[in-house]
């Protein structure tokens, strides 16, 4: 599976239909939980994240001016569907 809060990914489409029926999604990437993510696939093995620097602060592409920079990752994903009455609401995309 492969979803993307970018609509121009091919993911996107599978995460909008999902949150239009109120479902969330936990990422996991080697057993660690990860929040936020910006694309997931568990086929291919890749995470695509926000770049943070040292201080866990957001990191901005220095070669395009106002846009975040992401970072790729690769190795064992998990992506888990979280329905709406579930009640803990922390870390999901």
């Amino acid at each position: 599976m492969r979803i993307s809060i970018d609509a121009r990914d091919p993911g996107f489409r599978a995460y909008a239909e999902a949150r239009e029926q109120g479902i969330t999604f936990n990422v996991t990437l080697d057993g660690k939980r990860l929040a936020p993510v910006h694309t997931a696939d568990d086929l291919t093995g890749e995470v695509i994240v926000l770049a943070r620097d040292r201080s866990g602060h957001i990191m901005l592409d220095p070669r395009r001016p106002g846009e975040i920079l992401l970072e790729t990752h690769r190795g064992r994903v998990r992506i888990v569907r979280r329905h709406r009455h579930w009640t803990d609401d922390s870390n999901v995309i």
